[in-house]
């Protein structure tokens, strides 16, 4: 299995990249997982910038060689063994994660998802959302292997 957590932006304080380093670390153990920061468009033009980073992220992770899971506020709310059921389906395929800009993702990324996901009803800061999605991830490995750190 090969994961990667992927961000446009950088973390907005220590705590978060100690964080979901922390979760990273605890995945390498048992699955390829990387995490990748994009740069963000700093275009005034909000189209334009959702463009040119739908653009980025394409080049980044072809459609062709990765599932895309892209978080987004009206995605599917999916519980956690729900989630580890879905990406063991995924499981020959590399699988991206993609949590988006200020501005959101563009249309046409969301479009071509293999699966748009809610982290919650509620709106979540980028830093809280990739916290709380680098640990549900790990989680979800645990699940995969019948692990105790999930109590089912």
């Amino acid at each position: 299995m090969k994961w990667t957590l992927c961000v446009f932006g950088k973390a907005g304080s220590s705590f978060v990249a100690d964080e979901v380093s922390k979760y990273s670390k605890r995945l390498r153990s048992y699955i390829s997982f990387d995490v990748v920061e994009l740069k963000e468009s700093k275009r005034e033009d909000k189209t334009r910038g959702l463009a040119e980073e739908a653009a980025e992220f394409e080049k980044r992770f072809p459609k062709s060689d990765y599932a895309w899971i892209i978080l987004a506020e009206e995605g599917k709310l999916l519980n956690t063994v729900q989630l580890a059921k879905w990406t063991e389906q995924k499981a020959s395929s590399p699988c991206v994660f993609l949590i988006g800009s200020a501005y959101g993702i563009s249309s046409s990324i969301k479009e071509k998802a293999d699966l748009l996901l809610s982290l919650s009803p509620l709106t979540l800061t980028h830093d809280h959302a990739r916290v709380i999605l680098a640990e549900q991830l790990y989680r979800c490995e645990m699940v995969h292997r019948n692990h105790p750190y999930h109590h089912q």
